[in-house]
C-alpha cells in the first residue's frame, strides 16, 4: 500500500497528464487496485478519468484537513493511492506530503521550472526530516525537446537537488501526448503511441523502484 503524490509549485509542467498515464498504467497494464485523489481545484484529472470510464476509485478532495483524515483511510483498501496536487505549495499540497510515501516532481526544462522545483524540493526535505526520510522523492524532466541545450542543462541541474532522486527517463514533447486529453485516452490507446508508451513505462518503473 502506497500513497504517491504528483507535486509541483506551478502548473503547466504536465503533472496531471503524467498522473493520468501513471494511473492507467497501474490499473490496466499492471492490474493493480488504484484509488485516485484529485486535490487540484481544476479537476482535470477527474474529468479525464471519468471520460475514459477507467473504473478506478476516484474522489476530489481539496481541503487540507480532509486530505489528512482521508488519505490514510483510503490507503488501506488499495495497492496504490495516486494524488494529483494543485500546481502550488498550498496547505492541501503540504498536507498530502505529510502522508505520502513518495512524491514525484515533474519539471519542464526552463529556468522558471527549475526554480520552482527547488522550492518544491525544499518543502519535501522539511517533511523528510520530520518523517524519518519520507516521502521519498523523485524528479524528472517532462516536455523536453530532444537533444536541446536546455534539456541537457536541466539534467545537470536536477542531479544537484538535495534529497530528491533524479529519475533518468525523460518524457519528450510530442503532439500525441498533448492530444490525449481531448481524445479521452492515453498514449496506449492511440495510433503511433508506441515510443511514447515505452518512455512512460520506463519512467513509471523508476517511480515504483523509488517507492519500495
Amino acid at each position: 500500500m502506497s500513497i504517491i503524490s504528483f507535486t509541483n509549485v506551478k502548473g503547466g509542467v504536465g503533472k496531471s497528464t503524467t498522473a493520468v498515464h501513471f494511473i492507467y498504467w497501474l490499473a490496466v497494464i499492471k492490474k493493480k487496485s488504484v484509488a485516485v485523489v484529485d486535490a487540484d481545484g481544476q479537476g482535470s484529472t477527474s474529468a479525464w478519468l471519468e471520460a475514459m470510464e477507467l473504473g478506478v476509485g476516484l474522489c476530489r478532495i481539496t481541503d487540507a484537513d480532509e486530505l489528512a483524515d482521508q488519505l490514510p483511510a483510503i490507503e488501506k483498501n488499495f495497492d496504490y493511492v495516486i494524488v494529483d496536487n494543485a500546481g502550488n505549495l498550498g496547505e492541501a499540497t503540504r498536507s498530502t506530503l505529510l502522508t505520502a510515501t513518495t512524491a514525484v516532481i515533474p519539471i519542464s526544462p526552463s529556468g522558471l521550472d527549475l526554480m520552482s522545483a527547488a522550492s518544491a524540493a525544499k518543502v519535501v526535505r522539511q517533511n523528510q526530516k520530520a518523517r524519518g526520510g519520507f516521502p521519498k522523492a523523485g524528479i524528472f524532466i517532462n516536455r523536453a525537446t530532444r537533444n536541446s541545450k536546455l534539456s541537457r542543462e536541466a539534467v545537470d541541474v536536477i542531479k544537484e537537488i538535495e534529497g530528491i532522486t533524479p529519475l533518468k527517463q525523460i518524457i519528450y514533447r510530442r503532439e500525441l501526448i498533448a492530444d490525449t486529453f481531448l481524445q479521452k485516452a492515453t498514449v496506449w490507446n492511440m495510433a503511433g503511441g508506441k515510443e511514447a508508451s515505452a518512455d512512460y513505462q520506463k519512467l513509471f518503473n523508476e517511480i515504483l523502484r523509488l517507492n519500495k
